[in-house]
């Protein structure tokens, strides 16, 4: 068996490659939904029958209004993943970029952003389920934003920033769904938000990375902790020495840059997928985007 080269320098040519296909999945977002922007669906389909759940005592028009925003702050994510995903292909096509530190850390916010809105549009939840996960993110998000009010003293508190937690809390009674008093995992109706870590390994599950799910999210967040290995992952024993000290030079290698990238692809393709088959899209969009990408990312000849 070959041993692997201990430092691979970049290819130009397959960056330029990744960031063709980074910045164009703004637009294979809009294709889908410009001409659909509430994510409304085709007759028939699961998000068409969401916007049909009725629940007793609660008028139709507040059952519409939570679901529309539910598929609202799923785009919403997924808007943001293409944002993450252009600000990538920029950074890889840099030629003063000099190492993968900012790259890993945009792609982890990419992938936890994406985690969010693949877990929102799970295929098998009921209006009902998928309703109260969004209120149940929303819940843990204003508290958060409430306790880091107080924390700043600011005499408005998250008021015209974020919904406030009694207003999420109303929304709840309103629609029937029942919550407990837990400010730092609630619970609505039997659904509660996961931590990072479990989901982003749940979606890379989705992935061409799936035998990796449990080292994604170690990797990005060694990166995003400033850890002494993520850190020095970015030197290479220059096989100098200083006196009896090594050398070690500044590189940028292509490994490192590469599968991130693609980690990232792969979370927004896995996400998108998830509301082609609840919006009752056609797939033609999102197939003949992922094909050659795929094909790609398994050429990577290093």
């Amino acid at each position: 068996m070959p041993i692997p080269a201990l430092f691979v320098a970049i290819d130009p040519d397959r960056l330029a490659r990744l960031a063709h296909f980074l910045h164009n999945a703004a637009r294979v977002e809009a294709g889908y939904t410009d001409p659909d922007p509430a994510w409304a669906g085709s007759p028939g389909s699961r998000a068409d029958r969401d916007r049909q759940w009725t629940e007793p005592g609660v008028t139709a028009d507040k059952t519409i209004r939570a679901v529309d925003t539910t598929y609202a702050a799923a785009r919403l994510g997924l808007i943001a993943v293409t944002d993450h995903a252009a600000s990538l292909g920029r950074l890889i096509t840099d030629p003063d970029l000099t190492g993968c530190l900012a790259v890993e850390a945009v792609a982890r916010s990419a992938v936890e952003t994406a985690a969010r809105s693949w877990w929102l549009v799970e295929p098998g939840l009921t209006a009902r389920q998928r309703v109260a996960r969004f209120l149940a993110d929303q819940l843990f998000s204003a508290y958060q934003a409430e306790d880091m009010a107080r924390r700043m003293n600011w005499p408005t508190g998250v008021a015209g920033i974020s919904p406030e937690a009694h207003e999420i809390r109303a929304k709840c009674d309103e629609l029937g769904l029942n919550y407990d008093a837990n400010q730092s995992a609630p619970t609505v109706d039997g659904q509660r938000r996961p931590s990072s870590t479990p989901l982003v390994a749940a979606l890379m599950r989705d992935t061409i990375y799936s035998a990796s799910y449990p080292l994604v999210y170690a990797l990005t967040s060694a990166t995003t902790h400033g850890t002494h290995f993520a850190l020095m992952r970015g030197y290479v024993d220059t096989g100098d020495k200083h006196g009896s000290e090594p050398i070690l030079d500044r590189r940028l290698d292509h490994r490192q840059i590469e599968p991130v990238c693609g980690v990232v692809l792969e979370a927004f393709v896995a996400t998108l997928r998830r509301v082609v088959r609840l919006a009752g899209w056609g797939w033609t969009k999102v197939d003949g985007y992922q094909s050659p990408i795929r094909n790609f990312l398994y050429t990577m000849p290093y």
